[in-house]
């Protein structure tokens, strides 16, 4: 997620029909019906839903501080390369100048876009109305995800972070006056130190496998937002996608997850050994997501906010401190 300041300065350009223009300046590098793109969702990135030629495509940009060309450029080769393989993932759009990433200067800053097509079949199932059959599906198509990246051999995948990257993030953004969370960064640390890397274990992952990313279609399912794209062990893919699953607590022996796992392992090698990690990666995904917002709740206190920013400032600090409190209530 970017930071609030960031969002804020594009966001308050939107008029009440939901059009930007920053959205429209930077559109301006595609092909498109002109005045129709309108704001869809701003959270890690600015996402704008437009038509060309009544086609309904994506315009995704962030800001340089936020995201860097080489990333995002990192992104577009596996998402290419993944498609000539036969993944059904959402292929980047050449610009007007025959480029996949356009960076824009514009009076709010500089930003690096891409632009997509829209992917069909049915986006944003809810994990609660998943039958078993769907669940296996779920897995299978992470399967043959991780079995396609693992073939991957592009110089994307030097550009693009891994965990202990992630980990050094979290370690910036957390308080030094905060040992317990100090404490349970150290243990997660020295565990996935330990833990196995080879070519069946650990390579490229989605990092963000959950039902809003995937199009369900009759035959497929297309895979949505590779944005966060990283290095690290398959088995955290299982983990971050199935986070929903596991709210309360992870429960291995969960009929959802056991079918999830069974379609997997008919598409990739599963290590038991590394499965019985879940709950670290479940884990290092909270303090993951504790240290983004951390990042994130930027504003400065002296200034006057619309109501709809305030709100959702003090969401993420709520959700800070949840995330504080499961992972200081954490038995070593």
């Amino acid at each position: 997620m970017m930071r609030l300041s960031t969002l804020w300065s594009v966001d308050r350009t939107v008029d009440a029909d939901g059009r930007s223009p920053v959205a429209d300046q930077i559109l301006e590098r595609w092909a498109h019906d002109r005045g129709s793109a309108r704001a869809f969702r701003s959270s890690a990135n600015f996402v704008y839903v437009f038509r060309d030629a009544g086609r309904r495509r994506f315009l995704r940009f962030a800001d340089s501080s936020e995201r860097s060309r080489e990333t995002i450029e990192a992104e577009v080769d596996i998402l290419n390369w993944l498609a000539g393989a036969g993944v059904h993932v959402a292929r980047p759009l050449p610009s007007r100048g025959g480029n996949f990433v356009e960076t824009v200067a514009t009076d709010l800053g500089t930003f690096h876009a891409v632009a997509f097509p829209a992917l069909e079949g049915s986006c944003g199932l809810e994990i609660g109305d998943l039958d078993p059959s769907q669940f296996r599906a779920w897995g299978a198509a992470l399967g043959e995800l991780h079995a396609a990246l693992k073939d991957y051999p592009g110089a994307g995948t030097a550009a693009r972070a891994t965990w202990r990257d992630h980990l050094a993030s979290a370690e910036k953004y957390t308080p030094e006056d905060e040992s317990a969370l100090r404490r349970e960064w150290d243990r997660i640390a020295s565990a996935l130190g330990t833990l196995p890397v080879n070519r069946d274990t650990y390579g490229l992952i989605h990092f963000d496998f959950e039902l809003d990313n995937l199009c369900w279609g009759d035959r497929t399912i297309g895979i949505l937002d590779f944005d966060d794209c990283a290095r690290y062990w398959y088995v955290a893919d299982i983990a971050f996608a199935l986070r929903d699953l596991f709210d309360a607590g992870a429960d291995l022996g969960h009929p959802s997850f056991r079918e999830f796992v069974r379609g997997y392992a008919a598409h990739h090698p599963l290590d038991g050994a590394l499965v019985a990690q879940v709950p670290l990666f479940l884990s290092l995904s909270k303090l993951l997501i504790y240290a983004r917002l951390a990042r994130a709740t930027d504003l400065p206190a002296d200034r006057d906010y619309p109501k709809w920013l305030e709100a959702l400032n003090r969401k993420f600090q709520n959700w800070m401190e949840a995330y504080k409190t499961s992972l200081e209530g954490h038995k070593v």
